[in-house]
C-alpha cells in the first residue's frame, strides 16, 4: 500500500503544484507575480533535497540493525523518498497560495 500511494504521490504533487500557480497567476496581479522560471526552480530544488533526505532516512531506519533484511535500502528508495519529494512540492505550491490578491479599492 505504502509503495503504490509513494509511487503516485510525486505526481499528484506535481499536478497540484501545476494548479496552484495556474490560481496564483489568475489571482495575483502582473506586477506581483513570481516568475514561472523562479517557481520551477524551487519545485524542483526544494523537492530535490526534500527527496533526497527522505531517501537517507528511510535507509538509516530501514536498515538499522544486524538484522536489517537484504533489500532494506528499497525502501528509502521507493516509499520515503517519493513522498519527501510529494511534501515538499506540495508545500511549495502551498506557500504560493498565501500570498494574498492586493486589495482593489
Amino acid at each position: 500500500m505504502f509503495m503504490l500511494l509513494a509511487l503516485l504521490s510525486p505526481l499528484a504533487a506535481i499536478a497540484g503544484a501545476i494548479v496552484s500557480f495556474a490560481r496564483y497567476r489568475n489571482r495575483v496581479e502582473p506586477d506581483r507575480r513570481i516568475p514561472v522560471s523562479a517557481y520551477v526552480f524551487a519545485v524542483i530544488a526544494c523537492g530535490a533535497v526534500a527527496g533526497f533526505f527522505g531517501f537517507g532516512w528511510g535507509i538509516d531506519h530501514a536498515c538499522y540493525g544486524p538484522t536489517a533484511p537484504n533489500l532494506c535500502g528499497l525502501w528509502g528508495f521507493f516509499v520515503t523518498g517519493p513522498i519527501a519529494f510529494a511534501l515538499a512540492v506540495a508545500g511549495v505550491g502551498l506557500v504560493l497560495s498565501l500570498i494574498p490578491p492586493a486589495n482593489s479599492n
